[in-house]
């Protein structure tokens, strides 16, 4: 579900490893996202969404809620077009920085 690399300085990169992140998934996917800020001191993150095709509202809110927790220390990466669409659209873009790469998004942490 999930993939975890230490990039040093207190940034992790967190790899969504799943095609479509449906309502279903959400649960699971936040315990998760959350056991690892936990477990591993995560100050910051950047969120790797180049395995995601698609993404409900549900999945969204897993984002606003994990910002919110590091503190807008999040960043997401490597979103395709039509994940995209659906970021702006429901505003997260202007919340959360979305950048075209994760090497993009570390650096901007």
């Amino acid at each position: 579900m999930i993939e975890i690399a230490d990039k040093g300085e207190g940034i992790f990169v967190v790899k969504i490893v799943m095609q479509e992140v449906h309502t279903l998934d959400v649960p699971d996917l936040k315990e998760n996202l959350q056991k690892a800020i936990i477990d591993k001191g995560i100050k910051k993150m950047v969120l790797d969404l180049s395995d995601v095709k698609m993404i409900t509202s549900s999945g969204i809110g897993i984002f606003l809620n994990i910002n919110q927790n590091l503190k807008s220390q999040l960043r997401l990466a490597s979103a395709n077009e039509e994940v995209k669409k659906v970021l702006d659209l429901t505003k997260v873009t202007s919340v959360i920085k979305l950048m075209n790469s994760v090497d993009e998004a570390i650096k901007s942490l």
